[in-house]
């Protein structure tokens, strides 16, 4: 029991620590990995209320998510110049942000870790099946996931957003609901989100051909 706690409370540290990388990241390099490491703590956080089988389901779908957006962004880059995965769709052709505008970013993250912490505890009496490690993940998620849709117009960045916010609702629903159709049908949302964002994300590149 302790060894499950201490990877639960692993898994939530990991959660917070991807989740603010992506949020404060222009490289989508770097997101695409991130991403597929925050599944890992999903899954951790997600297996402490369903079977292993089923947890899977939710790293694979997560893991074959982040793999198209980043063809999509190679697809992308290809077609329309190597500044296509960053700034370019939004207007901005710099790789590099502002450092004021990482500290900006790095400074809301910390609020909304903080603001997780305090509300915490009280959501317990809310869900009394949730674990307060599933908890502690799934706002972190959900808060930074929305901060992070919060703070850019460009589609693969929101799609990863949300992709974000829908891994802290998972951890929270598979607390009450323990189903295999359930855990397809989340499955399905991940990968139709991500094939919506290589759309998105290829789309400049269809039109300029």
């Amino acid at each position: 029991m302790l060894e499950i706690i201490s990877f639960a409370y692993i898994a939530v540290v990991i959660v917070g620590i991807t989740s603010a990388i992506l949020l404060m990241s222009n490289d989508w390099r770097l997101s695409v990995t991130v991403l597929a490491i925050q599944y890992v703590g999903v899954f951790v956080l997600v297996a402490l209320s369903w079977p292993i089988q089923m947890a899977i389901v939710k790293l694979v779908a997560g893991w074959m998510s982040g793999a198209i957006l980043g063809l999509a962004q190679i697809g992308s880059s290809e077609q329309i110049g190597p500044y296509a995965g960053d700034y370019i769709q939004s207007g901005v052709k710099n790789k590099r942000q502002p450092i004021s505008a990482v500290l900006f970013r790095l400074l809301a993250a910390i609020m909304v870790l903080l603001a997780v912490i305090s509300i915490s505890p009280i959501a317990l009496d809310w869900v009394p099946s949730v674990s307060i490690e599933q908890i502690l993940g799934a706002f972190i998620l959900i808060g930074l996931g929305l901060l992070h849709l919060g703070f850019t117009p460009v589609p693969y960045r929101v799609i990863i957003g949300l992709l974000t916010v829908l891994a802290g609702f998972e951890i929270l629903y598979a607390a009450v609901e323990i189903s295999a159709l359930v855990a397809g049908l989340l499955a399905s949302v991940n990968l139709g989100l991500a094939l919506i964002g290589a759309y998105l994300t290829l789309v400049p590149g269809m039109e300029g051909d």
